[in-house]
């Protein structure tokens, strides 16, 4: 990713304003009441990414019911612990600068230092157990657990095809 794509995300979470009820209705009629509960535990920023992507993939024409929860949901772990905008600053530099660290430390505790890298190294797991747990579907709770996977060149599984188009709108936006 470029340095004016974070740039601008940045500025996107810096400025994210709450969704309008339309995009509240588009956000109702794919999630079950328990998982908009959970949809609805993201900032402000966090929403609109999710339906951001939820749309990137809506207009490339994919319709696939646990596609679309997951695009809604995939970063819902990460509501477990609060991130400020520096966290989140803190996280892209050192991915991009130290990635073998980031890992190392995404494997700390979330109560000293070094918690914003273990919630970007854990919340695919802990976003899969609250979506499990709000009833969401299988393939939807492995789509969430595996977003962040690395992916071989070649999908060949349903549920791997599903994954690289998760993770083609999560980098779209």
């Amino acid at each position: 990713m470029s340095v004016g794509y974070r740039l601008g995300q940045f500025w996107r979470i810096w400025r994210a304003k709450p969704l309008p009820e339309e995009a509240w209705a588009e956000v109702t009629a794919v999630l079950s009441a328990k998982e908009a509960a959970l949809f609805s535990r993201f900032a402000v920023s966090d929403q609109q990414h999710g339906y951001h992507v939820l749309g990137a993939l809506q207009s490339a024409g994919h319709t696939h019911p646990d596609l679309l929860t997951a695009a809604l949901l995939h970063d819902v772990g990460k509501t477990r612990v609060k991130l400020s905008i520096w966290d989140r600053s803190l996280i892209v530099l050192a991915s991009k600068f130290l990635p073998g660290q980031t890992a190392v430390w995404g494997r700390g505790s979330v109560k000293g230092w070094q918690r914003p890298f273990v919630v970007k190294a854990q919340h695919p797991a802990w976003g899969a157990a609250m979506a499990q747990a709000a009833g969401s579907r299988p393939l939807t709770i492995a789509l969430i657990r595996r977003h962040q996977d690395k992916l071989l060149a070649t999908a060949v599984t349903e549920e791997e095809k599903l994954l690289r188009l998760l993770q083609w709108a999560d980098d779209q936006n």
